[in-house]
């Protein structure tokens, strides 16, 4: 091969990873995670006011879930939302199942 056919097929490859790499955080939806990705639980629920250090929503299934970072709950108890997030590998909230909210919606 000649130096010029080289030098393309090199810097497509530098493209070609470039953009690998650029895609490799997306999943496609401009709200969230990919429904698929078994990192992150999805809950629709109920805000409830059983929260003592964190809000709360009780899942359809009955579950209690904290949510945090507080910040990011919005809706009064009562309101059904659906949250996806990540189970927190430590929490004040002490109860519940302690949710890292990636995304939140009021219904």
């Amino acid at each position: 091969m000649s130096r010029k056919v080289l030098g393309m097929a090199a810097l497509s490859a530098v493209a070609l990873a470039g953009l690998a790499g650029a895609l490799a955080g997306c999943d496609g939806s401009p709200t969230g995670p990919s429904p698929f990705d078994p990192r992150f639980v999805r809950v629709v629920g109920t805000l409830t006011d059983e929260g003592v250090e964190c809000p709360a929503m009780r899942g359809d299934d009955g579950t209690l879930y904290t949510l945090g970072p507080r910040e990011l709950v919005r809706g009064e108890v009562g309101d059904r939302v659906r949250v996806v997030g990540r189970i927190a590998e430590g929490s004040i909230c002490m109860q519940g199942t302690s949710l890292v909210i990636e995304s939140f919606e009021v219904l």
